[in-house]
């Protein structure tokens, strides 16, 4: 389902019964940080597989975006890895790539907020314009047992404002 905006060729928006408790069951979950990980609003979480390569992987700037999220006291992230497994993509492109996302819908306008900062920060340390560069990001955000997948693919100077048309109206 395209969520209905002036924007919406940037985010497709898919039911997915990914939660915050099939995640605990992840083999890659690492069990000597389960403690914190059940504390956590925000996960962030591998994706499966890359291209030939098996395994779990995350965008290249991840540990950043990791040490960015947890200067943000009204957030509680973690990252469902492991140190010694954590594997990067570089992808040499003019695309900025966020790691995936898993957060409870409380805490969703936050984490709007915090990603497109981040963003922002990026492009301003590239000397680029955010009219002028691209953003992947996907969320997945848990209410009530239930989940919706959010993928944007779009301009950076568009995201805060696609993400924010779709806040109140995801679950209705």
């Amino acid at each position: 389902m395209l969520h209905e905006s002036n924007l919406e060729k940037d985010i497709n928006i898919t039911d997915t019964d990914i939660t915050f408790e099939t995640i605990l069951q992840e083999k890659y979950i690492p069990q000597k940080y389960i403690g914190d990980i059940k504390k956590a609003n925000v996960l962030i979480i591998p994706n499966e597989g890359f291209r030939d390569n098996e395994g779990y992987f995350f965008p290249e700037c991840t540990s950043e975006f990791y040490m960015f999220l947890k200067n943000h006291e009204e957030i509680e992230t973690e990252i469902c890895i492991d140190n010694d497994e954590f594997q990067k993509i570089e992808l040499h492109a003019d695309i900025i790539y966020v790691a995936t996302l898993i957060v409870q819908y409380e805490v969703l306008p936050v984490v709007t907020s915090v990603i497109a900062s981040y963003l922002y920060d990026k492009i301003n340390s590239m000397n680029k314009e955010k009219k002028d560069s691209n953003a992947s990001v996907h969320i997945i955000v848990e209410k009530n047992g239930k989940s919706k997948k959010i993928d944007y693919e779009g301009s950076i100077d568009n995201f805060e404002e696609a993400m924010k048309t779709l806040e109140q109206t995801i679950f209705k």
